[in-house]
């Protein structure tokens, strides 16, 4: 039995850039204060992020983003017998859970009249169990703690998973305008999970111009409504830290691009008398089926999501 999996991002990356300008200036051996060719620098980090991004498939900056499961091609998932094997989230590694929440019977309609739907919270530890490292949910009979089948069911989780780390924070909005608070980490600020009273209601994420009880955030500044000041709040959030290997990948890419910039890419030989012979590849590497050069495909392989036809 199969299943579907719709995903919506909640809380997008505040950057998908795999490495920084600093980071290519030192690689490249450009002194930091030079400054003639960050435009070029900063347009090639984004082009080769991208690159990367579509060829692995995935999205390694952290998100929170909500997984719907459901019953492929099955209109009533909820009358459906057996279930699922282990739900595979969308995202991984997985950071933090916020919640996995189960549709017993859905919204419909009775008698001209809409009918709400019932749903069950699920909790780790009793009902199922996660591996953070490959995103894959494990049901759990409550009762005996024994792994089991997902009913057929829908479920929907909502989590924050990336390559970074989870950070939980303590601030007070300010009495006084601009009511906005900047969080300790925001210079490797990714993407908020939550935001909480010391009551623990949650505060509900706006884009912008947020109403009480409401925030909107922006690298890493979090913005409320002059009705919260002074309330104590607790900020759950992202940080991003790239793997080594990807930034290697990505600086490999970017020194290469670097190299060519301004040649004529079809220049296959030139002689220069006294001088020396310049040729150029016209195309891939040897042994390259991609669009990357065997060495950097290699790296970016062991992260790329697999292809079901």
């Amino acid at each position: 039995m199969g299943y579907s999996c719709v995903t919506t991002v909640l809380s997008p990356a505040a950057s998908y850039a795999l490495t920084d300008l600093a980071t290519v200036h030192s690689e490249l051996s450009i002194p930091i204060a030079d400054t003639s060719e960050d435009a070029w620098l900063t347009r090639a980090i984004a082009q080769v992020s991208w690159g990367i991004g579509s060829y692995i498939k995935r999205v390694l900056a952290p998100e929170t983003v909500s997984d719907a499961f459901d019953i492929e091609q099955d209109p009533y998932p909820y009358q459906t017998p057996g279930g699922f094997p282990q739900l595979q989230l969308s995202r991984w590694p997985v950071l933090g859970l916020v919640s996995v929440i189960q549709t017993l019977t859905p919204p419909g309609w009775k008698d001209g009249a809409p009918t709400p739907g019932t749903y069950q919270t699920l909790y780790a530890g009793r009902d199922f169990r996660l591996d953070p490292k490959t995103g894959r949910i494990l049901r759990l009979n409550r009762w005996t703690g024994v792994g089991t089948m997902w009913e057929a069911l829908p479920v929907t989780v909502v989590y924050t998973a990336g390559y970074g780390a989870l950070v939980v924070e303590t601030d007070t909005v300010p009495s006084a305008a601009p009511y906005q608070i900047t969080v300790s980490q925001a210079a490797t600020y990714s993407c908020t999970q939550s935001a909480a009273y010391a009551s623990g209601d949650a505060l509900t994420l706006a884009s912008a111009n947020p109403a009480q009880g409401q925030f909107s955030v922006t690298q890493g500044v979090y913005a409320f409504n002059a009705a919260d000041a002074g309330q104590a709040l607790t900020l759950t959030y992202a940080t991003a830290a790239i793997p080594a290997d990807i930034v290697d990948a990505t600086l490999q890419l970017i020194t290469a691009r670097y190299a060519a910039w301004g040649r004529d890419p079809a220049l296959i030989q030139e002689d220069i008398p006294n001088v020396g012979t310049k040729r150029w590849w016209f195309g891939g590497e040897p042994g390259q089926k991609g669009p990357f050069p065997p060495d950097v495909a290699a790296i970016l392989d062991t992260y790329r999501m697999p292809t079901i036809a």
